[in-house]
């Protein structure tokens, strides 16, 4: 623990060993931290996703799926942008989930 921060003030706690999560009546969050040798910082609060009445896995029609694209320069990922836009305007029926799935697991 940090010696710069007041353990003893509020309901924070620093994690120190695995334990049990409950289920309560609100959404359950965590807080982490990650602090690099070379300065670079990253804090994070993550919440639990609220459940779903009827999910039905196959159903894609409303879902929203990433679409990474990825160079290793500017023009070159704009070339990048340039051919996903050709290629969906050529293939308009194409199905976004299978191209969010090729876009992240090919190239």
């Amino acid at each position: 623990p940090s010696p710069h921060v007041d353990w003893t003030a509020g309901a924070v706690r620093l994690l120190s060993e695995a334990m049990p999560w409950p289920e309560t009546d609100r959404a359950r969050r965590a807080g982490v931290s990650s602090f690099g040798v070379s300065g670079t910082n990253a804090h994070v609060i993550l919440e639990q996703a609220p459940p779903e009445a009827h999910h039905n896995p196959a159903d894609t029609s409303s879902a929203s799926f990433p679409w990474m694209v990825s160079a290793k320069s500017e023009p070159a990922l704009r070339a990048q942008a340039a051919q996903l836009h050709a290629y969906l305007t050529a293939h308009g029926d194409a199905d976004l989930a299978d191209v969010g799935h090729a876009l992240a697991t090919s190239r």
